[in-house]
């Protein structure tokens, strides 16, 4: 049978150090880096420790982003014809943490290990410039050297365990879990946080098996805390050690305890003062990479998931490592031994523990190469296995070393051939479905055999540039070249000396343009000495993208399924998409004046009688995104909306009385403390039927008292102001619920518990404007910095009229916002029309006496107010919903804001005004 036995010097000096740097070889022979988005974070944070000196990813979020949207799918706009072509998925590796900075989703304890391993690279990056390819091509190689360093270190800890107790066994051992488990194909090969939790737990138990000392328990101690903090689901395993040491050693605890105390103050002052929770980003991560509209496909409660951890064809621990078949007869052996009866309970326990939390959850673990969650236990079974090579006889241990060599086979296949393929097979049914995983034809070490081996993209220098953006050629003038849609895109891309797979032009997450063809140039061939074509083109789709200045980037695969390489990046211009869409699908007689004045009248007639005898409007409610099956409720918002839209034809179309009614309805639900709630007061008429007590919110506050609110000297709001100033984040915006969160009523609260909105943000500076002007231009700057963070679109990510016509208002009194064109371009089923109306209000407002505005006005207001405006009663416009991301989804409508938006555009377009006198010839 195999016995690799070295002369005692060599076993004791020279082995580890060979079989490190066997390790180190056989992990980047493959000369491909294999990780996900999972470990972006840890790639770049490193570098961003060297260069800025911060955990904050904020100044380097499209570094983190690859080019990745950092926009939820939930707070995007509706795009109901798939014209933006999001580049999936997005960055559900970073969150936002409760003082809105970017942070990395996972936690940082690996990054920080491997800092001091980055330091030649930043020096490398100090001579030759932080820019791209640089960046991305340093911080990828780094990243995979680290890895295979920290799963050697984990070898090499693993090597002392054994050693004390298996012989000549041990190096066989060693080898086994260097290469013939996840070790290889999850550790080495990316900074997941495996690697690390495998140095830990490897450190821990050579720690628990050595001889006890003063220094090695305090050791302990601080590891034990860091197994935890790496990854916590480890926190079973280190509460195993934790608890042996106790129970075995207790007059040794509190040199655990001490050793604890650093590490753990560490962990809390990242949690609490950098996060905002004291469970770290984890507790941020519903809005991450478990939304809870997945989680009833993440959560998998039940047995099947034991068996699918273990004995799945696409994910069994025990058919991607057999040897481990042998583990029963391993841990029968420590449990027979005095000297490792105890640890090997509390070990066991530990590992049962893990394996039974993760086969409640998806048990697939993403697209990676076998049971990647349990990586981490590999030490822990690798110890627990040792004892058996000691009482197999001859046959059986030969038994095992074949299995040992299959197990390597499986992870060798895994890093030379592993392309996601598998993986594709695996979910092809939707993440819902597990049939694809327990398909035997699916096993990933059979599937990846059916292609050739996987490129060897570390050897492969990724370049190119961006020649023409439209009619400005690179390099230019200096002027910041205009991107829209339509704009021609040139430029040169390569992979070496070969074409790329595929070239992507990125903005902010979105697909400007890509190709997979690519067409000569001689200009890149002579100066590269290469025959393979480099250049491309494309034609630039912006559906989605804000205007403004944004950053294009440039973008290649070096093979089909490889990762994205952003090899150069610019400033451009983006241009509003236009012209406005249309919305008849048949050309329409364009209305008389006559038919107008009836419209309006109608309108006007509507307004009046659907206005409730105290003085609001109802709003409908709905559980999709259709009008379908409304539902009424009364609250402030909608009433204040109105009147905030009807204030200027109160005296021509005679609405003083209705407006009167409505100020003092809104007025009266302003409550002893100056603040006021969605549904009104919480002993109002309407409380049961058509509404419930909800905590007081910023929003419907700063509408009612700028609207309707009391004169200077009440003294209700100044105790306004006041609680409202209490309820400003760390960026000086406002968030919504005037209340702590254990006195919240009536609320189903999303990822956020208490979020800032866009839109509210913008109702309580205008409040601000009038009550209290410091305030509202401190507001002003802060909404300024942060309007592109995503996360400000909760209330209005699918309904941008409001939003939109809100930033055309702040904007004209002094705060400069750009208006959300890119949501307006993009309505939900139904929307078109809404949109359109808002932006022909807004062109009108801006050029009244446009005669070409003014005849499209018409034509609007008439496709609108046909058939007694049949339209509204069909689809009125969506003014918001409810947090996207709550266990309950609903969105709000409203027939009145319709007749309102109608009769304010029929106004402002002056088609309600006589038309001017003819004039004699």
């Amino acid at each position: 049978m195999l016995k690799i036995t070295l002369p005692p010097v060599l076993n004791h000096s020279v082995a580890p150090v060979l079989l490190g740097l066997l390790c180190l070889l056989i992990y980047n022979a493959n000369l491909r880096q294999i990780g996900a988005g999972d470990t972006l974070p840890a790639r770049y944070l490193p570098l961003i420790l060297w260069h800025h000196g911060t955990l904050d990813l904020d100044a380097n979020t499209r570094l983190v982003a690859q080019g990745h949207p950092v926009i939820s799918p939930q707070y995007r706009p509706s795009d109901v014809e798939n014209r933006t072509p999001y580049f999936e998925p997005w960055t559900y590796w970073t969150v936002r943490t409760r003082n809105h900075h970017l942070a990395s989703l996972y936690p940082v304890v690996t990054p920080l290990l491997v800092a001091p391993l980055y330091y030649p690279a930043v020096a490398w990056l100090d001579a030759h410039g932080w820019q791209q390819p640089n960046v991305g091509r340093v911080a990828e190689i780094m990243e995979k050297v680290s890895a295979s360093i920290l799963a050697a270190v984990a070898c090499i800890l693993m090597y002392f365990v054994l050693r004390r107790e298996c012989g000549p066994w041990t190096l066989p051992l060693t080898l086994a879990f260097a290469f013939g488990t996840n070790t290889w194909m999850i550790s080495s090969q990316a900074l997941w946080q495996h690697g690390t939790a495998e140095v830990l737990i490897a450190l821990a138990l050579l720690l628990v098996v050595s001889k006890t000392t003063a220094w090695r328990t305090v050791l302990l101690g601080a590891v034990c805390v860091l197994i935890a903090a790496n990854r916590p689901p480890d926190a079973s395993i280190a509460g195993a050690i934790a608890g042996f040491m106790i129970w075995r050693r207790w007059r040794d605890a509190m040199w655990l305890v001490a050793g604890a105390v650093a590490p753990l103050a560490a962990v809390l002052y990242y949690n609490l003062e950098f996060v905002g929770h004291i469970a770290g980003a984890y507790a941020l991560a519903v809005g991450g990479s478990i939304q809870p509209k997945h989680l009833g496909t993440f959560l998998q409660p039940g047995l099947s998931g034991l068996g699918g951890l273990l004995v799945s064809p696409t994910r069994g621990l025990l058919v991607f490592t057999p040897f481990l078949v042998f583990l029963p007869l391993g841990l029968i052996q420590r449990l027979r031994s005095p000297g490792t009866k105890e640890l090997a309970v509390a070990l066991s326990l530990g590992v049962a523990a893990q394996i039974l939390a993760y086969s409640q959850m998806d048990w697939r673990a993403g697209e990676s190469w076998g049971p990647r969650w349990l990586t981490d236990v590999l030490p822990v079974l690798m110890w627990l296995l040792a004892p058996v090579v000691l009482v197999l006889r001859p046959f059986a241990r030969g038994v095992l070393v074949l299995t040992m060599v299959m197990s390597v086979a499986v992870q060798t296949i895994g890093a030379f051939w592993y392309t996601r393929t598998s993986d594709e097979l695996v979910f092809a049914e939707g993440r819902s479905s597990m049939r694809g995983a327990w398909n035997p034809r699916n096993v990933p070490f059979l599937v990846e055999l059916r292609h050739p081996p996987a490129t060897a993209e570390l050897l492969f220098d990724a370049r190119g540039s961006i020649d023409r953006v439209g009619a400005v050629l690179m390099p230019g003038t200096g002027e910041m070249p205009r991107l829209e849609s339509g704009a021609v895109l040139e430029g040169w891309a390569l992979t070496g000396r070969r074409s790329p797979a595929q070239m992507m032009l990125l903005v902010d997450g979105v697909v400007v343009g890509s190709t997979t063809e690519f067409l000569p140039r001689a200009d890149v061939s002579e100066a590269m000495q290469t025959r393979s074509n480099s250049g491309w083109r494309a034609y630039a789709n912006t559906n989605g993208i804000a205007p403004g200045m944004r950053i294009l980037q440039l973008a290649v695969r070096i093979q089909p399924k490889g990762q994205v390489r952003m090899i150069a990046e610019m400033k451009v211009m983006v241009v509003a998409t236009e012209p406005l869409p249309k919305i008849a699908t048949t050309p329409l007689k364009p209305a008389t004046g006559p038919e107008l004045e009836a419209m309006a009248a109608h309108a006007t007639s509507m307004l009046r009688k659907r206005q409730a005898e105290p003085g609001y409007w109802l709003t409908a409610h709905t559980a999709g995104l259709r009008y379908e099956a409304p539902q009424p409720e009364m609250n402030t918002y909608l009433t204040a909306v109105l009147i905030d839209l009807l204030s200027p034809l109160e005296q021509k179309a005679g609405f003083e009385e209705i407006m009167k009614k409505a100020r003092k309805h809104l007025s009266a639900q302003i409550e002893d403390n100056g603040l006021v709630r969605y549904h009104g007061l919480p002993d109002g008429p309407t409380i049961g039927t058509m509404g419930h007590v909800i905590t007081p919110d910023s929003d419907d506050t700063a509408l009612a008292w700028r609207i309707a609110g009391p004169g200077p000297e009440d003294p209700r709001r100044k105790r306004m102001l006041r609680e409202l100033t209490r309820y400003r984040d760390a960026r000086g915006l406002y968030r919504t619920w005037l209340a702590p969160l254990n006195k919240y009523e009536g609320l189903d609260p999303g990822n956020d518990s208490n979020p800032t909105d866009i839109c509210i943000q913008m109702h309580v500076y205008l409040m601000l404007l009038k009550f209290d002007p410091p305030a509202a231009q401190k507001l002003g700057r802060a909404l300024e910095r942060a309007v592109e963070d995503g996360d400000l679109w909760v209330y209005y990510a699918k309904a941008p009229l409001i939003p939109y016509l809100r930033s055309v208002e702040v904007r004209q009194l002094g705060c400069p916002i750009p208006v959300p064109t890119e949501r307006l371009a993009l309505p939900a089923a139904g929307q078109e029309i809404w949109t359109e109306a808002a932006r022909r209000f807004v062109a009108v407002m801006e050029s009244p006496q446009d005669a070409t505005m003014r005849e499209a006005a018409r034509d609007l207001l008439g496709r609108i107010g046909r058939d007694h405006f049949a339209q509204i009663r069909v689809t009125p416009p969506m003014l918001y919903h409810n947090d996207l991301s709550a266990t309950v989804k609903r969105y709000y409508w409203s027939e009145d804001f319709g007749y309102a938006l109608w009769l304010r555009l029929y106004e402002a377009a002056g088609l309600n005004a006589p038309p001017p006198p003819e004039q004699s010839r």
